[in-house]
Formats: structure tokens, C-alpha cells, sequence
């Protein structure tokens, strides 16, 4: 898979060598990129919610990531430098919908009532409470729990020790179960998007 295609063949051995770069770095950042595809996608639709939106941040990130890849200077960053640019596009949009308010709530809450599925408004609710979290605590739980991010990967993105991501998902787990209670005290658990009573 190419991020993009090149139309034309080069006529001079400088474009030609221009042409090689190009398809060096492509190769490099997919075969970087693509192990991550499915928990890049996970924790941005968890975050976001909406499909459309979270399929954009996904390619955003992508975008931007490999437009600043050359300045990576250990590849084996790659799940940092990816997960820190997701990371901040989904705070930017989440910002955006906090700013229009109400009518943005409304709307994702009839999409959810609408779609006649069980799973989506519960997946609904996780949203809600996620963004009601302190970002670093959503952000290590999500990354965590439903991306499958080890708690060293997690440090590393945040740039905080392996106990401050355990003592985030710690707090984050009890504050959920806290916000998800149900009116008979059933307590809510996380598992790849979907909450399951226990």
C-alpha cells in the first residue's frame, strides 16, 4: 500500500534519484505504520466516537507523521512519535467539540439512539465518561485497555514514568466505574470498546 501515487516517470537522473527517496521513505514508514494500523484506529475511535471524524484523525495522523518522519531519528520511536500525534489532533477535536457544546452532545446521542444497537450506546456512554477523565488517565487507559499498548509504550508517549501510567489507569478505572454505575450499583468494565456488566 502507497501513500500516494507518482504519475510521472522522471526524466533526468535527479528526479529519478528524488523519485528513489520518495519511494525509500514510503516503504520505511509503511512498514513501520502498518502493525499499528488496527490500534492507532481503536484508540482514535474510542476517543472520538463518531466514525467519519475518527477516520479522519486517522488519517491525519498519518499524513502528518509522514510528512515530519524524516526528522525521526530512531525508528524505534515509532510507536511514540505516531501515538503523541494522535494524541494531539484527538485533543484538538475534542476541544472543538467541547466549544460548540450542547448541539454536538445532542447530536452524537441521537446518532447512538438511532442506530439500534445496544453496543453503540454503550460505547456512547464509555465516550462520555472517557472525555470527562483527565486526559493522560483516558489517553493510558484507552491506549492500555483497547489498543493493547504495554504500560512501557505508554510511559514512553507520555513521557512519564511506568508507575505514573499505572497509578493513571488506576485512577481512571475507578473514576469509570464511579461515572458508569447504573442505578442498581452494577459495576462497568473496559474491553476493546464494548463495556460488559460484571
Amino acid at each position: 500500500m502507497k501513500l500516494f501515487s507518482l504519475v510521472k516517470q522522471p526524466t533526468n537522473i535527479t528526479n529519478k534519484y528524488i523519485l528513489q527517496q520518495n519511494i525509500s521513505k514510503q516503504d520505511r514508514f509503511m512498514s513501520l505504520y502498518q502493525p499499528l494500523h488496527a490500534r492507532l484506529s481503536r484508540f482514535v475511535q474510542t476517543l472520538v466516537w463518531d466514525n467519519e471524524e475518527a477516520k479522519d484523525v486517522v488519517s491525519e495522523t498519518v499524513l502528518v507523521a509522514f510528512e515530519s518522519f524524516e526528522k525521526l531519528q530512531n525508528e524505534t520511536a515509532f510507536l511514540s512519535y505516531l501515538f503523541s500525534i494522535a494524541s494531539n489532533l484527538v485533543n484538538k477535536k475534542l476541544r472543538r467539540k467541547k466549544f460548540l457544546g450542547l448541539f454536538e452532545s445532542n447530536k452524537m446521542e441521537n446518532t447512538a439512539s438511532n442506530s439500534n444497537s445496544e453496543g453503540s450506546l454503550m460505547k456512547f456512554e464509555l465516550n462520555k465518561a472517557l472525555q470527562r477523565l483527565p486526559v493522560k488517565q483516558s489517553e493510558a487507559i484507552v491506549w492500555y485497555e483497547i489498543s493493547g499498548l504495554s504500560m512501557e509504550e505508554i510511559a514512553a508517549i507520555q513521557n512519564v514514568s511506568v508507575n505514573g501510567v499505572k497509578t493513571n489507569i488506576h485512577r481512571a478505572r475507578k473514576t469509570l466505574a464511579l461515572l458508569l454505575e447504573n442505578d442498581e450499583k452494577k459495576t462497568v468494565k473496559i474491553r476493546k470498546g464494548i463495556l460488559y456488566e460484571q
